[in-house]
């Protein structure tokens, strides 16, 4: 019979949890076993049995990595067991379940005298498994782990894999554990793996406490410990060869199916690893790691675990010592990311190498002690995960630098030009053969070199016979720079040039604060001033601090003659001047072998002529030798104006125009600084009025101005003012019913008729200054107007609001009541709608009825006839309009024949009531035998009865029937109801 236990598992992306179905062997629990045997024999091969085997692991060069095993002790969490231990024997006390199984037993239960928190559970007896776990509350068999979080398993599982203790081999398969009042200590020390194989052991360790013993540092109350790990997966879990099939877990997991913490699972060799959820693991990644975690929490979130291979809780340096920490913090819960930090505030050079974050969050750090390091430090380590909420694990290290002898310290100053120096000369009583390190922590071979080496403290080191720090001195190396005068300079400079500092001609970077002597040899003061000062070789002295001597530079000076152009000059000519030498007419004593140019920068010769070159500036340029540079002067030439007062124009306006400035009338851009006289000879300002102004000439007067104010000139603007138009019309008739012709006379007189244009109020208009006339289409009160331009440009209009009244046509139109008449009323009563009628004709099939707004009259109502019936209005304007309408006069009628002859020659085949004016949807016609059985029945007017039983069948016997008919009158509220009888005829 085959077995299999469901239990459940998270999944690691939601953390709910889904269903595992594992082989029974993999959960193994010796008491509940049943059919299992209980001999060590029947039992190994009953547990080869439970797992199939998996497929060979193979081994690559990825997989390898850094080798298989390998063991360093860089910081020894490993308390090696001592005489306060105890061995599990391995022959009889891993019998917790009273099968004595040195492969998968238990050894328990221990007492422990402290409570031991297993996320929110309490413990305080504990078994020991083989299979590389502490369990609480039972003991566990199960050889095949399970990945956390999974329902049952209460443990402590420093590595849950298939562990042996049956292997050959001295020093193998030891399992020791050690109670204290505050902690459970349990080694494995080289343990093999099923079945019986010691080629690859294990050594790996677990504390758990009461969260108060410094034995877990840092607030946790479990610790992992490993040391050289070889193996993952036995045969029975489908292992070849300690590696593959199902992997090997490491974590604590409360057993509720929520609360644990899961490390990694490691299927492999090499040192793989991608965090605690992601693939399975190489197991050579946990060579020497150390994990501290706490399971005292309550909390949804689980703190960054924390594990190293490099630092432990404590460490002592020697000043010169470099120290590198790799801290490595898990996240023990899927989907998080870990960030960490370090600080060491009182370590002179403490650095951080690398971070990495994620699910594990990697900090690399290094420091060099240096002399002023001596003593304690605090190194600390914080790690904080994004998790609700966020958890924080801190860790701490503690830091001792110590120090050998120290040697009086030397120093030394060199000129950086001076040859390599030997820095062991400057420590008396220094033995050679030691080491150097330079002022930023490199390694130095001792001779320094001003030129390359940096200044600063170097140390010296070396090992005095004995052991303990190494022996040191320092030695303070300065260098000095040498003085520097810069390059030799040149200084070419004109007479007339400005005074000049010889030190920024220096080239190279000259040194500040040296000293100057003249040519010949006394002090001088760096300004150089060419009105006053020789030329020749002006020398720098730059001073040099010891050890460095003086440095020297030169600057030469040379002098060149500068040239005279004059001073610039101002002068204004009339037009009409005579012709001007300019080099007579400049100030300053020029030079006379220079050049002219014009305004415009061309080529001119001496002589300006006022009437017909351009004024402006004038430049006379007189050459010079370098590096004097050319002189300029400017003469300046204006020229006053000849007074001009512009073309004579004419100017025509209406007599309703806006004023007009004369002055723009004028032709030939006249100056604007003349005068004007009206035809009256009064002064005014050339602002002519239209409206108030005559006909007439007017006089525009300029006078010269400046060297031209004895000429004056006259120009003449001769303005004629034209009369507005005398508009006028009349219209024929003033009101009317539409559509409307109005007749219009135009009554303006004839000597102002250029153009018209009417307007009649409705949005037409018409251009014409005849009479006219114009249809009005609709109703409504019309402005009309008339515009007229005279011949000579002058408009004015005539606008008269409310000119013609357009009143509606009158409408015939008329409602009665009742619609319709019906039988017995019959008397309609007609009713007139049109308000503007004054006389109403009405007439009823042509008989007149009644001449007021409101009659009356009855029609016969023996049938339902239909009666024209008809109106004619006409308002107060003669305007008439006529309209008829049919009147109804329904009266509802119903005939029944009294026999028929359904024989199929088409005449009389069908009984059929006749009815006019009926409700088509109130029917209902039934006829009956003698013996009151019904043989037809139809709700549908115009269908008939065609002597035959329901409508099928043959025709029913010759003989009487009787027929009844229900049915509603047009017009009427009650039904009427018809019986008779009908012969049916053959």
């Amino acid at each position: 019979m085959e077995f299999s236990i469901r239990i459940f598992a998270p999944d690691m992306s939601t953390k709910h949890t889904r269903s595992l179905l594992l082989p029974l062997a993999a959960l193994v629990v010796l008491p509940m076993l049943g059919q299992v045997p209980n001999d060590q024999a029947s039992y190994d091969a009953w547990k080869l049995t439970q797992v199939l085997p998996g497929d060979p692991i193979v081994i690559t060069p990825e997989m390898l990595e850094e080798g298989l095993g390998g063991f360093r002790n860089n910081c020894d969490c490993w308390i090696e067991p001592d005489g306060s231990y105890t061995t599990v024997n391995n022959n009889s006390q891993w019998n917790a379940s009273n099968f004595n199984n040195a492969d998968d037993g238990s050894h328990g239960p221990i007492n422990l005298p402290f409570v031991f928190q297993l996320y929110g559970q309490n413990h305080t007896q504990a078994f020991i498994n083989i299979n590389g776990n502490i369990s609480f509350g039972t003991y566990y068999g199960a050889f095949s782990a399970s990945g956390f979080p999974v329902n049952n398993f209460a443990m402590v599982a420093p590595f849950w894999a298939d562990v042996d203790l049956r292997g050959p081999g001295a020093g193998n398969n030891i399992v020791r554990y050690k109670v204290t009042p505050t902690a459970l200590y349990v080694n494995w020390i080289n343990v093999g793996y099923f079945s019986m194989q010691t080629d690859k052991v294990n050594n790996f360790q677990v504390i758990i406490t009461n969260t108060n013993d410094p034995v877990v540092p840092n607030g946790a109350n479990v610790s992992f410990c490993y040391k050289d790990m070889q193996w993952t997966t036995g045969s029975a879990s489908s292992g070849v060869n300690g590696f593959g099939g199902i992997p090997a877990n490491v974590g604590a997991n409360r057993g509720n199916g929520i609360d644990y913490i899961q490390f990694g699972r490691f299927d492999q060799p090499g040192m793989a690893y991608d965090g605690p959820f992601g693939a399975n693991d190489g197991v050579d990644w946990l060579d020497d790691k150390y994990f501290t975690f706490a399971t005292d929490l309550t909390t949804a979130n689980i703190p960054p675990v924390v594990t190293s291979q490099s630092v432990c809780d404590s460490m002592v340096l020697c000043v010169g010592e470099t120290a590198t920490m790799e801290i490595v913090f898990l996240s023990p819960e899927p989907n998080q990311t870990t960030i960490a930090t370090s600080s060491a505030p009182t370590l002179s050079n403490y650095d951080i190498i690398s971070n990495t974050q994620g699910i594990t969050a990697t900090i690399l750090t290094e420091f060099t002690p240096l002399p002023i390091d001596v003593g304690y430090h605090i190194v600390t380590f914080e790690a904080t995960d994004n998790g609700v909420p966020a958890m924080t694990t801190t860790y701490q290290v503690i830091v001792e630098v110590q120090q050998g002898d120290v040697l009086d310290p030397g120093e030394m100053a060199l000129c950086e030009t001076s040859p390599p120096y030997d820095m062991l000369t400057l420590l008396p009583g220094a033995e050679p053969g030691g080491s150097w390190t330079g002022p930023a922590g490199a390694n130095h071979p001792g001779t320094f070199d001003p030129a390359t080496d940096s200044p600063g403290d170097y140390l010296y080191s070396y090992m005095v016979p004995g052991g303990g720090c190494a022996s040191y001195g320092t030695v303070a190396m300065s260098v000095v720079e040498p003085a520097h005068a810069g390059n030799d300079g040149a200084l070419v400079v004109c007479t007339t040039g400005a005074a000049a500092e010889l030190f920024p001609l220096l080239g190279g970077g000259p040194d500040a604060g040296g000293y100057w002597l003249a040519p010949n040899g006394l002090p001088f003061g760096d300004l150089y001033d060419p009105a006053i000062h020789p030329d020749g070789d002006y020398r720098y002295v730059a001073p040099g601090a010891f050890p460095c001597p003086n440095d020297t530079a030169m600057v030469s000076v040379s002098l060149m003659q500068a040239v005279n152009a004059g001073e610039n000059t101002t002068l204004t000519l009339c037009q009409d001047a005579e012709p001007l030498n300019m080099l007579a007419a400049l100030l300053g004593d020029p030079d006379d072998f220079g050049a002219w140019t014009n305004p415009s920068g061309a080529p001119t010769d001496v002589m300006f002529e006022a009437d017909t070159d351009p004024v402006g500036e004038y430049t006379y340029t007189v050459p010079a030798v370098a590096p004097c540079p050319d002189e300029s002067v400017i003469l300046t030439i204006a020229t006053d104006p000849l007074p001009w007062a512009g073309t004579d124009a004419s100017v025509l306006r209406c007599a309703d125009a806006p004023p007009v400035n004369l002055f723009g009338q004028l032709g030939g851009a006249p100056n604007n600084w003349g005068y004007w006289l009206d035809p009256a000879g009064n002064v005014y300002d050339g602002l002519m009025d239209p409206t108030t102004e005559p006909t007439g000439t007017h006089l525009y007067i300029v006078v010269g101005i400046g060297t031209c104010e004895h000429l004056i000139d006259t120009a003449q603007v001769v303005v004629t003012i034209n009369p507005l138009p005398e508009v006028g019309f009349t219209l024929e008739p003033l009101s009317g019913c539409d559509p409307l012709q109005v007749f219009f006379t135009n009554t303006t007189p004839v000597e102002y008729l250029g153009v018209c244009q009417w307007a009649f109020g409705d949005g037409s208009a018409l251009e014409s200054c005849d009479d006219v006339s114009h249809w009005y289409e609709n109703p409504g009160s019309y402005a009309v107007g008339l515009t007229v331009t005279t011949p000579e440009g002058c408009t004015d209009d005539l606008f008269v609001p409310g000119s013609v009244l357009v009143e509606p046509a009158p409408q015939a139109t008329f409602f009665y009541s009742p619609d319709p008449g019906t039988e017995g009323n019959s008397t309609i009563y007609f009713t007139a709608d049109d308000p503007h009628a004054i006389l109403f004709e009405w007439t009823a099939s042509g008989v007149p009825i009644g001449n007021t707004y409101q009659v009356y009259h009855t029609f016969p109502d023996i049938f339902s006839e239909d009666h024209e019936v008809c109106l004619r209005v006409v308002d107060q304007y003669g305007c008439e309009d006529v309209q008829c309408q049919m009147v109804p006069i329904v009266v509802p009628m119903i005939a029944v024949p009294n026999a028929f002859t359904p024989d199929g020659d088409g005449v009389n085949d069908v009984f059929l009531p006749v009815t006019i004016d009926v409700d088509l949807n109130e029917h209902l016609f039934e006829v009956y035998d003698r013996w009151g059985q019904l043989v037809f029945r139809s709700t549908a007017v115009g269908e008939g009865w065609d002597g035959r039983h329901m409508g099928g069948g043959e025709i029913l016997p010759q003989g009487v029937y009787v027929w009844r008919l229900t049915a509603l009158p047009l017009h009427t509220s009650d039904k009427v109801e018809r019986q008779g009888t009908v012969t049916l005829i053959k």
